[in-house]
């Protein structure tokens, strides 16, 4: 499958929209079928630490986006100023975490980490979702680098098949 037809497929496999703005006739999707996976720094306020959350380009279709939550991302540095010509993100959708440890719900730290990637993609199969390993591979061989202003890096890309 060459390049182009992983990213017609891509395209393709996005969310039903289900609102439009005022101002365009342009569609926004609300929910979308395929969805790409970051490693992201995270600073907990609460617990005073960094750690490498696990976010959503988009929330996903499925059981996946019962598990999406939309966070505000505190900022890593007072040194690292938001500019026109490079915005920091100041919020998005973050997995909540799959341990059940009972960690407990304050201020981040029931969000997902990276060490937890291996649980998430047995919950993923189990789920309906499917690997993307062409598109994640057909980006991590590339140049094109995603937020790279907050660190972020790609796990993966997923397809909710249900």
């Amino acid at each position: 499958m060459s390049p182009i037809d992983i990213m017609y497929r891509f395209i393709h496999n996005m969310g039903t929209p289900t609102r439009n703005t005022a101002k365009y006739d342009t569609p926004i999707p609300t929910e979308a079928k395929t969805v790409s996976l970051f490693s992201q720094p995270y600073l907990d306020t609460y617990n005073q630490c960094y750690k490498n959350i696990v976010v959503v380009n988009l929330k996903p279709q499925g059981p996946l986006g019962e598990i999406v939550r939309f966070v505000k991302f505190p900022p890593l540095s007072e040194f690292k100023q938001a500019t026109p010509c490079n915005p920091l993100k100041d919020c998005g959708y973050a997995l909540m975490s799959l341990d059940g440890c009972g960690c407990g719900t304050k201020f981040g730290s029931d969000l997902m980490v990276v060490d937890e990637v291996p649980t998430l993609i047995s919950y993923l199969l189990s789920n309906g979702y499917t690997v993307d390993t062409s598109i994640t591979k057909m980006f991590n061989t590339s140049d094109i680098r995603f937020d790279t202003n907050l660190g972020n890096k790609l796990i993966c890309f997923i397809t909710y098949q249900g």
